[in-house]
């Protein structure tokens, strides 16, 4: 059971679907596809924030409902609505229709419900324990090699058919995703039901008496809200660096690169609490300078280690949350668990894109130096007793 999943170097279905997800061809120019379709910065911000909202409020129906039907078929439901979501945001874009993108965003919303969380429980159900982080890596790394062939391909399908042509070419590597979701391996299914052992208020219930679920959970939103830094204030730390937004594009593909040593790095790991200390440190300090350096010289190396450095404490997270679950026998219900943990990156997701324009005014050093500040001291909590 815990071997049915290929770990060898040869790309298997997860890594050939990872792949797939990672071909979004229209993500540099988000933006502009709602805007060339008469949607306002302001309305393009609501949308982000009810993509937020509808994944913050499916978190715990969606965990419920996989504990039921298996993490395999909510897989293969996640990836029908993020297919579904891409040909509504085409539609949206060709009708001109904002009910459309309203409709959009709150299909990906729930699509991102049904992500969340599922994916680490498949993997910890079909993989042993010394497999999980090294396998978990380099689905991540399958998925930004996806990002970068997108990237790279991004300007020959504008050149060649605009922004039609972006968004129906990831409307098919998506509905590819879809299909490759129905070849997944089986064996990975939550613990059979024991509702006698259910303590009161569930697996939510269960993790918010846990003092150590709590720092697991702030650790987590930690570093969403360091990746959200790094989508939305890199374009502005170039600026203040005097560099030009061209910088951008191989900027994305340097710290791509970087990031997919997450994986081998994963792999030689012995002590993972140290390194989530060491980790997250490292980040902080860096997120910290980043928001005050106002030199090229200095900055470009700190934003292309950056991601690496969020990605490898990410990794380890998941496998103490799910570790975690165990211990608190919460097994039967580990996909409920798993969402109540990423309903807290949620929140802080929604919290910060309702309240962009705010934030935005307190200036890119505090939003750095308080984000570096915060994730630096919960990795070294979060390091003592996991060993």
């Amino acid at each position: 059971m815990k071997h049915i999943v290929d770990t060898g170097r040869l790309p298997d279905g997860l890594d050939l679907l990872s792949f797939c997800d990672g071909l979004v061809f229209f993500a540099p120019v988000a933006l502009l596809v709602r805007t060339t379709a008469g949607v306002s910065a302001g309305q393009f911000f609501l949308l982000q924030a009810l993509i937020a909202a509808a994944a913050l409020l499916g978190e715990l129906p969606c965990g419920r409902l996989t504990d039921r039907i298996g993490y395999r078929s909510t897989i293969r439901l996640c990836e029908g609505c993020f297919f579904l979501a891409r040909a509504l945001l085409l539609a949206a874009f060709l009708a001109r229709s904002l009910p459309l993108f309203v409709l959009e965003a709150a299909v990906e919303g729930l699509a991102i419900s049904l992500e969340s969380g599922t994916w680490d429980a498949y993997l910890y159900g079909v993989l042993p324990p010394e497999r999980y982080l090294p396998k978990k890596a380099r689905m991540e790394n399958w998925c930004t090699a996806g990002f970068l062939c997108s990237t790279l391909g991004y300007g020959v399908l504008y050149a060649a058919g605009g922004l039609p042509a972006l968004l129906g070419a990831t409307v098919c590597t998506s509905g590819a995703a879809f299909a490759l979701s129905f070849a997944l391996p089986r064996g990975a299914r939550p613990a059979p039901r024991r509702e006698e052992t259910r303590p009161e208020g569930g697996a939510l219930g269960s993790l918010l008496r846990s003092r150590r679920a709590w720092l697991l959970m702030g650790l987590l939103a930690a570093l969403s809200l360091g990746r959200l830094l790094v989508n939305f204030f890199y374009a502005e730390r170039l600026q203040a660096c005097g560099l030009s937004e061209l910088w951008m594009t191989p900027l994305i593909l340097g710290y791509s690169c970087i990031q997919m040593l997450a994986s081998p790095i994963l792999g030689r790991l012995r002590r993972r609490g140290l390194a989530v200390g060491l980790f997250c440190g490292a980040a902080g300090a860096g997120m910290v300078l980043l928001g005050a350096v106002g030199q090229a010289a200095v900055a470009l190396p700190l934003m292309l280690a950056l991601p690496l450095l969020l990605a490898v404490p990410g990794c380890i997270l998941s496998l103490w949350q799910n570790a975690l679950i165990d211990r608190q026998g919460q097994e039967a219900h580990r996909a409920e668990a798993l969402s109540a943990f990423h309903m807290a990156s949620s929140l802080f997701e929604l919290v910060f894109l309702t309240g962009s324009s705010a934030i935005a005014a307190l200036g890119p050093a505090a939003c750095f130096g308080a984000v570096g500040v915060l994730l630096a001291a919960l990795g070294a909590a979060a390091r003592r007793g996991e060993e």
